[in-house]
């Protein structure tokens, strides 16, 4: 029984074995098989699983080692790099490596003491605009690139200064600058002298006392052309409480003509050109008055001023009185005109001379000084103090200082002196880079293709626009000269034929035609004007350029229609001609209320008005004693509108009387 167990347990270990042993080849092929053929294999390996089932699983197998395949179209990256070809400076990059497409910034920036020469990205050469300062760009990356940039050390350049003579001024010392710098050239008169140009490379700056080169580029030469100063005595009229109106009893002739000489004295010292004396140092002081015009000795001009009087009390005019022989003296007619034209003077103005019984000496004991020490001398009559309108007007120091400044710049304008600038002048050799500033100096020039005829004899043509430039010939006399510039005040032109200036101002020259293209800037006004001056002009255009139409009647009210920007020049709503408006004052609407009451005429001739102004029609007159009943007047109560008719009538100055 046990052998026969024994021998069971021994045939199923026999199976159990060859049962193993028949899986072994197909384990170990799999084992030994390459890694491709291993799908295969397994399939074959399962002989219990339909052929027909096995398919998916290879499908999805062949999907998986899909998905491992790395992409073919994966996006290029650039390197970019930078090249320092010459000279110093830097160059940076927002990134060193870009993808295809991408956006590269970069900024190029020479280093202290050097400047841009070029910069070349890829295969580009990039515009370089600016030198002196950083250059920034971009660009796309398509490519490995290179920015390459070449740099230089900055030149120096010599600023060589001079003067006309070193005994009349100075001027900043020659000096070297760098490349791109700046340089400031200050110019002193000395006592008795004044500066009267600045030529920077031989050509006029204006009479500028500081004068800056900015972004400079090149040598330059700076010369300062000093020139004698004009002499001007100025002689307040009378001392102390002296000629007291008898219209007006506030108002001294001493008392004005003490102020107004201190007032004028201080406008002419605003141009350098002028040196001032004064034959008073105290009002209440009296002074001979043959000696007031000997302290003009030395001097180039006697003023002495004065107010007038005379029995009838309507004269107003301004009378200007000079030594023998001057009564068509240019200064003197100009000094009178402004006058006239500064006070509205219902007269023109006179100029006179008056001598004494020998008919050569000079009647009058400050011209006769004067003229013995051989200085031109004039008395500036200022209208009449028997004059109510006049002697009130004179009695503002306002006005007096109006007065002052407008015969100041007469004055200067005939010896063709202008003010000192503020600031100054700033130029540039490179005005495409450098932050420069305007100056309102007046020898700037513009261009103008001006014709102007010459009306007197020997007339310089200067080298450039300054009477101390020098002279290259004289212009004839009743010739027409074609001009191609001239400076920005107006006072001086450069011909066209041979570019010489004459000096165009104190009637020396008139314009014939001319021409601009400049347009000027108008605004809508619908404001009224009252003209102030005889012989305001209408013109076609808003410039003294413009073609003369007529002329505007003085007191007349003129309604506007436009107006320029600058306010100087009106555009008539009547018939769309323009007047300079400095010759006119505006009106302001009058208010208008109602009244009943009754008023008496009391003199005769009163008129009766379309509108409440004197510049308005006549409609005829009220009678003298009669009563009338107004309807409305204006609020100052000055005028008054009949009810019957509805004209006005002028209320005050003893004309009516209420009733």
């Amino acid at each position: 029984m046990r052998n026969r167990t024994r021998i069971f347990s021994l045939a199923i270990a026999v199976c159990m074995l060859l049962t193993v042993f028949s899986f072994a080849p197909a384990v170990f092929a799999q084992e030994d098989a390459p890694s491709g053929e291993q799908t295969e294999q397994t399939q074959i390996s399962a002989p219990t699983e339909p052929a027909a089932e096995a398919e998916p699983a290879a499908k999805m197998l062949s999907e998986n080692e899909e998905e491992e395949v790395p992409s073919q179209e994966e996006t290029e990256v650039y390197t970019i790099r930078t090249v320092l070809e010459e000279g110093s400076g830097t160059i940076t990059v927002d990134k060193q490596e870009a993808k295809q497409g991408e956006i590269v910034s970069y900024t190029v920036t020479p280093s202290t003491g050097y400047k841009l020469l070029s910069v070349t990205v890829g295969e580009d050469s990039i515009a370089v605009e600016n030198s002196y300062t950083a250059l920034s760009g971009t660009f796309t990356a398509e490519a490995d690139t290179i920015i390459s940039a070449r740099f230089a050390k900055l030149s120096t350049f010599k600023i060589t200064t001079s003067v006309n003579s070193s005994s009349r001024g100075t001027i900043t010392a020659s000096q070297n600058v760098t490349e791109n710098g700046s340089v400031t050239i200050t110019a002193k008169a000395k006592s008795g002298y004044y500066l009267s140009d600045l030529q920077v490379d031989g050509k006029s700056v204006g009479a500028k006392s500081t004068y800056t080169l900015n972004n400079v580029t090149k040598d330059h030469t700076v010369k300062a052309i000093f020139s004698e100063q004009i002499k001007i005595m100025l002689d307040a009229g009378h001392y102390g409480k002296y000629n007291r109106s008898p219209v007006y009893s506030s108002y001294y002739e001493s008392n004005m003509t003490w102020s107004l000489h201190n007032y004028l004295k201080e406008e002419l010292l605003e141009y350098s050109g002028f040196a001032i004396g004064v034959t008073r140092k105290d009002q209440k002081k009296d002074m001979n008055v043959y000696n007031r015009g000997t302290a003009s000795k030395g001097y180039d001009l006697f003023l002495s001023l004065h107010s007038n009087a005379v029995s009838s009390k309507s004269t107003d005019y301004p009378l200007i009185i000079t030594q023998k022989g001057n009564t068509g003296d240019k200064l003197a007619k100009n000094l009178g005109k402004v006058i006239e034209d500064t006070m509205n003077t219902k007269q023109g103005y006179k100029v006179w001379q008056k001598l004494n019984s020998d008919n050569k000496t000079e009647y009058y004991g400050v011209l006769r000084g004067s003229k013995a020490v051989g200085t031109k001398g004039m008395i500036v009559e200022h209208s009449f103090h028997t004059n109510l309108a006049a002697a009130k007007w004179l009695s503002s120091n306002s006005n007096l200082k109006k007065m002052a400044e407008a015969e100041a710049e007469v004055i200067a304008d005939y010896y063709g002196m202008t003010k000192d600038g503020s600031g100054a002048i700033i130029d540039s050799d490179n005005s495409s880079s450098s932050n420069t500033s305007s100056s309102n100096s007046s020898s700037k020039i513009v261009s103008s293709s001006q014709k102007v005829k010459v009306l007197v004899g020997s007339l310089n043509m200067r080298k450039s626009y300054s009477t101390s430039s020098k002279s290259m010939g004289k212009a004839k006399k009743n010739k027409v000269y074609q001009l191609k510039a001239k400076t920005k005040d107006g006072k001086w032109g450069q011909l066209k034929t041979n570019g010489y200036w004459i000096y165009l101002k104190n009637g020396y020259t008139k314009v014939v035609s001319s021409s601009s293209s400049s347009s000027v800037k108008t605004v809508k006004s619908s404001q009224k004007v009252k003209v102030v001056r005889s012989n305001l002009k209408f013109r076609k255009s808003p410039s003294t350029k413009g073609k003369v139409l007529g002329k505007a009647k003085k007191n007349k009210t003129y309604r506007l229609k436009a107006k320029t920007s600058n306010g100087k020049w009106g555009q008539l709503k009547t018939n769309g001609y323009w007047i300079y408006l400095n010759w006119t004052k505006p009106v302001t609407s009058t208010k208008i209320v109602k009244t009943s009451k009754r008023v008496r005429i009391k003199v005769t001739s009163l008129r009766m008005r379309k509108s409440c102004s004197t510049s308005s029609r006549t409609m005829g007159k009220v009678k003298k004693n009669k009563v009338y009943r107004l309807k409305a007047k204006t609020s100052n109560g000055k005028w008054g509108q009949l009810k019957r008719n509805g004209y006005w009538i002028y209320l005050k100055n003893g004309y009516t009387k209420t009733v």
